[in-house]
């Protein structure tokens, strides 16, 4: 099967339940970036953030039959990406590491994306800040970019908790930062 360059996440998706594992590494491909920068905000760890991603579409690969063509792919993956984390920071906790704990440290990107260590140490203390359901679905919203109704399908509450929860965090987070803002002095 041949894909456009537009195609859907669910044209994909049925192109590699149906053989094509072509499509399965456009699908990785597509989604790793949004993915990548959700779970390093959750997990204040960007190499462990990509070794969740990895896993996550191992995961995917090898329960292909629990996939329902026709449903959107992306509360899927996000789901078992969530869960694989969240098993990550239990772990860490077990082992006395608290996740987000090492805000004063020099975060991996800065060197790549050019950004001030001092700003980006300021918006990841902002976002640990966050009581954990909060900075969960702002940074689904604006790291995953999922749309709100995805969200509450990876979460599993409500769109309007998804909402509420969305307006309480971006509320903080602006509160937070506000001194960054165009005309702030």
């Amino acid at each position: 099967m041949q894909e456009t360059p537009d195609a859907s996440d669910e044209t994909l998706l049925a192109q590699w339940l149906a053989g094509d594992e072509e499509a399965f590494e456009r699908l990785f491909r597509r989604l790793h970036p949004p993915l990548v920068r959700h779970l390093a905000r959750m997990l204040d760890d960007a190499a462990g953030a990509e070794d969740v991603v990895l896993e996550t579409f191992v995961r995917l690969h090898e329960h292909r039959d629990r996939v329902r063509p026709g449903e959107p792919l992306r509360p899927f993956v996000w789901t078992i990406a969530r869960n694989l984390a969240r098993n990550r920071i239990r772990a860490q906790r077990l082992w006395g590491w608290l996740p987000l704990a090492s805000l004063d440290a020099e975060p991996p990107t800065t060197s790549r994306t050019g950004v001030d260590p001092g700003l980006e140490r300021r918006v990841r203390a902002a976002f640990a800040s966050l009581p954990t359901a909060q900075r969960e679905v702002c940074s689904l919203r604006l790291l995953g970019e999922l749309p709100l109704e995805e969200i509450a399908q990876v979460t599993g509450v409500s769109l309007g908790t998804v909402k509420s929860r969305l307006h309480h965090g971006l509320r903080r987070l602006r509160e937070a930062l506000r001194d960054l803002e165009p005309g702030k002095e």
